[in-house]
């Protein structure tokens, strides 16, 4: 059933046409924001040439914030299909279905979390077709190439969880979409609010979002990375599912 709730809920993106006007809107974004980079590293590059200094390397100066700014652009994006896979569903009475069927709050929450994530994934294709094009005229570190694909995919995969999570909590569609972007932005903010208090308050970087997808973003496959982003998605998965659990229990107890 997890399948077919998730095929149900990508489908709905395609027939509703959303999922084309997000993909129009990432390659025009990205696309700028790619042809920026590019400007600047050929601009950095011929002045290192005239001044016979090593060169910089093209992963670095264009894959890598290339990555870091569609992880940012994401940051708008999740908060408006998280919303629209749960709260959306509750004001419209859709989920109702859902919550008074024989599956249980798990399957529905995994379901939709996946049918939301893979058509995420869908919209990084303009993000992967870009760097690939380098390729044609020049090297591309392929091994921080995937790295840095590697960790943008979790971070995805935990945001989307967090959205999950506020939606199931949430009966309007704005205040879910407005929550679930303050609390992605309180998430990234920790890392910078660390710099500011004492050694001994210095972990709180570790609970950062993009903290951790710094090092994929470097070429670097860390286990505690991985270990932070499964454990959030699966925590914020769990409570979203625990969350419909009680409203369905109220639903067929009424």
């Amino acid at each position: 059933m997890i399948y077919t709730i998730a095929q149900h809920e990508l489908v709905k993106l395609f027939k509703t046409g959303k999922i084309w006007q997000l993909l129009a809107l990432c390659q025009f974004i990205l696309g700028l924001i790619f042809y920026w980079l590019m400007e600047e590293f050929l601009f950095k590059s011929q002045n290192l040439l005239l001044e016979n200094t090593r060169s910089v390397g093209i992963t670095e100066e264009v894959i890598h914030p290339l990555f870091a700014w569609a992880a940012l652009f994401f940051f708008f994006i999740t908060p408006l299909l998280a919303t629209q896979c749960v709260t959306q569903e509750r004001k419209t009475h859709t989920l109702d279905l859902y919550l008074t069927s024989p599956l249980s709050s798990l399957e529905i929450v995994m379901g939709k979390f996946i049918g939301i994530f893979l058509g995420e994934i869908f919209l990084l294709l303009p993000v992967l077709i870009m760097p690939l094009l380098i390729t044609l005229n020049d090297h591309l570190d392929i091994g921080q190439f995937i790295s840095g694909l590697f960790g943008l995919i979790l971070l995805l995969g935990a945001t989307l969880s967090l959205g999950i999570f506020v939606s199931s909590l949430a009966k309007e569609p704005f205040i879910s979409t407005l929550v679930i972007f303050i609390s992605l932005l309180l998430l990234t903010a920790l890392e910078w609010t660390a710099h500011f208090l004492t050694p001994s308050l210095q972990w709180i970087a570790e609970l950062a979002l993009l903290h951790h997808c710094q090092n994929f973003l470097s070429g670097i496959i860390n286990t505690q990375d991985i270990i932070y982003y499964v454990f959030f998605t699966v925590l914020f998965l769990s409570l979203g599912a625990f969350r419909l659990n009680k409203e369905s229990y109220f639903k067929r107890s009424t």
